[in-house]
């Protein structure tokens, strides 16, 4: 009980994290004896790549393994990190330009502890990842909304950004960063190399800083992953989070990095200095060993969600839903049917026949017309959910 202490505004006044509460409620039905297929959290099914599991098996009695290990991480792991980055992504980062995290979620906390003073205003996207809206409160910011809607592929338009910032400086609010986020979740929006450089133009004008959140870049997007960091030259108002936990089905691990120039990592390495005292070891090395893993592995992870997506795409067709083809990541983005909105819609099939899709307004007010399929199940049992779906008439 806190009753007669003291609670931080940044505390009372922010929401428990949606899927926290959901998943209660999901293991509160099955509980009660009911069959729950939860469709809705982006938890990779798929294993580790196995030198993960044997790697912390082999150094965990290592001398020294339990010990603090270094800020800017083990050698191993820098150079690793330094290698994935210049193979995969065309990347030419200076060790100082790579700060490991345990997972990019911590990278968002870190970001806008660094970059905002209390009353500042963050540019959030409409869908987007809620953690972005909750990072900017929890350092004292205002989270402003910028739209991502079906007519612009779900890309920022500049001239609402533009608008919204000379509004906010009228008022007196100093908009210090910005979220991004492509592959786009939810949304499953590929990156627009044009539009985004056009929005990276107009933030290096206003001096916003830039956060572009990355974990997606390698489910489903091609043989060439995206990286914002090619569309900037060695910009020190541009930093990419990366994260294992999708890429390399390491979620539970919490191994990522924030990426750029020196200059522009800096302020979040002060901050996660303060917090954090290097991860374990063994992880760490592991996460050096994932980081090789052969391109053919992700060409056949890629195979099994391209198969899975096929399969949901169907199921959400027999809602009546809309599905754009490809879409890009770990979920499915679709408009519901007229006369529907997606948290009804949800329930609808929650309580009606025991599937759980999440609805997309939990990402924001302009994702109100949609529901979100994540493609962390096996194709059986995104069939089991879509033969219960075609016996049951939400109307």
């Amino acid at each position: 009980m806190t009753e007669g202490f003291h609670i931080a505004g940044r505390a009372a006044g922010l929401a428990n994290y949606y899927f926290a509460d959901k998943l209660a409620q999901l293991r509160a039905l099955a509980a009660s004896g009911q069959d729950i297929i939860n469709l809705g959290v982006g938890s990779p099914d798929l294993p580790a790549p196995e030198i993960v599991a044997k790697t912390i098996e082999g150094c965990a009695k290592d001398a020294g393994a339990f010990g603090y290990q270094p800020y800017r991480g083990i050698p191993e792991l820098n150079q690793a990190a330094i290698g994935h980055f210049n193979r995969d992504y065309g990347l030419d980062l200076h060790p100082d330009g790579i700060v490991p995290l345990m997972g990019s979620k911590e990278g968002c906390g870190f970001l806008a502890l660094a970059l905002m003073d209390p009353g500042d205003g963050a540019l959030v996207p409409d869908p987007g990842y809620p953690t972005y809206a909750s990072a900017t409160r929890l350092a004292g910011g205002i989270p402003l909304p910028f739209p991502l809607r079906e007519a612009s592929n779900f890309h920022p338009d500049v001239e609402t950004l533009d608008a919204l910032f000379m509004a906010q400086r009228a008022r007196g609010c100093s908009i210090r960063m910005m979220w991004l986020n492509y592959p786009n979740m939810p949304t499953g929006a590929a990156p627009d190399p044009a539009r985004l450089s056009t929005v990276l133009q107009w933030a290096s004008e206003r001096r916003v800083f830039v956060v572009h959140d990355n974990p997606y870049a390698r489910i489903l997007s091609g043989p060439i992953p995206f990286s914002l960091l090619n569309l900037t030259k060695d910009s020190p108002g541009v930093v990419e989070l990366h994260s294992l936990s999708k890429s390399h089905r390491m979620a539970g691990a919490r191994m990522g990095f924030a990426i750029g120039t020196p200059e522009a990592v800096a302020p979040l390495f002060r901050v996660s200095t303060q917090f954090g005292s290097g991860m374990w070891r063994p992880m760490q090395k592991a996460a050096a060993a994932a980081l090789g893993e052969r391109p053919e592995a992700m060409e056949e992870v890629n195979a099994t969600y391209a198969a899975r997506q096929q399969v949901g795409t169907a199921l959400l067709e027999s809602l009546g839903c809309q599905v754009r083809p490809h879409q890009q990541g770990l979920f499915l983005w679709a408009r519901v049917p007229h006369g529907w909105d997606g948290d009804r819609l949800s329930d609808a099939v929650l309580h009606g026949c025991g599937v759980f899709l999440a609805p997309g307004v939990v990402f924001g007010s302009e994702g109100r017309e949609y529901l979100r399929l994540s493609l962390c199940s096996s194709e059986d049992i995104i069939r089991s959910a879509r033969h219960r779906i075609d016996n049951f008439n939400p109307h």
